[in-house]
């Protein structure tokens, strides 16, 4: 079973993702028109598509080293980028874009990142895993209970050094650097850490590679810890939102966000 099939079995289950949780906590009401009412979002953002695109062109050049193939050339990467951004442009949602940013600037910046990433790009001693899924038990910290969702997420990437031990490998597209405050309170990345052992990865590392759309467009590669302090600090979230949701606490968070909310307007109307 590939990786999308098996990621498609565990969202098959009850469950909620990081990406849920974070946006329960940017606004209560965005997050019950996107997973509970499933309301059609008005459009996509161009940030999320743009790192789509990047994200494809990625899995290329880690699933290439994970099987043994010749490493695709910087061209090749930049082809599938463009065929990548070409399909989330053409896809039934609109893109939208903000900051002055057009379809073809942003073509350009990830055809520029991708260049970027191919010359600058560890080669790694060993890739083990590529776009791999995980499933993780929720259980309240204070109190034990287990919960009926599971936390199910994917690593992009998975590495071995030559003393064995592993790292994930997590790309991020930015505008600007990550501030210390960001990277140290990223869910996400307490979530893999988590689910790490879990999976046979023991305490693995973690690196995340930030591509930043600056006008000179930079890779920069960030090395964040997480404590067990952070761990269950990240289960009183999941399981904190997963009381809020279960109670209907789905109260609007009025702030300068609602302007490009793919569902402000049904929840305005509302």
């Amino acid at each position: 079973m590939n990786g999308q099939a098996a990621l498609a079995v565990l969202r098959a289950e009850r469950h909620v993702s990081i990406s849920a949780i974070t946006c329960y906590l940017t606004c209560p009401r965005q997050h019950e028109h996107r997973y509970i009412l499933r309301t059609p979002p008005s459009h996509c953002a161009g940030a999320l598509a743009f790192g789509t695109a990047i994200h494809a062109a990625l899995a290329i050049f880690y699933r290439r080293a994970m099987e043994g193939q010749v490493e695709p050339t910087a061209e090749e990467l930049e082809t599938v980028f463009a065929e990548a951004w070409h399909r989330e442009l053409e896809g039934t949602i609109p893109v939208l874009f903000d900051n002055g940013e057009t379809e073809d600037s942003a073509l350009d910046k990830g055809l520029a990142l991708v260049q970027v990433f191919h010359a600058q790009a560890r080669r790694h001693h060993k890739v083990v895993a590529v776009e791999e899924p995980f499933s993780v038990e929720i259980a309240h910290p204070t109190t034990g209970e287990v919960f009926p969702e599971r936390l199910v997420g994917v690593l992009d990437a998975v590495v071995q050094d030559v003393d064995g031990s592993y790292q994930i490998l997590e790309h991020k597209t930015a505008a600007r650097r990550w501030t210390e405050a960001r990277l140290t309170h990223d869910l996400q990345l307490s979530a893999y850490t988590l689910a790490a052992p879990l999976i046979g990865l023991g305490p693995a590392a973690l690196t995340v590679q930030l591509f930043v759309k600056t006008k000179s467009p930079t890779l920069e590669l960030l090395h964040p810890a997480r404590t067990d302090h952070d761990r269950l600090d990240l289960m009183h979230v999941i399981t904190g939102v997963l009381a809020a949701v279960e109670a209907g606490a789905f109260f609007p968070r009025r702030d300068w966000q609602c302007k490009s909310c793919p569902y402000s307007g049904p929840c305005i109307a509302g």
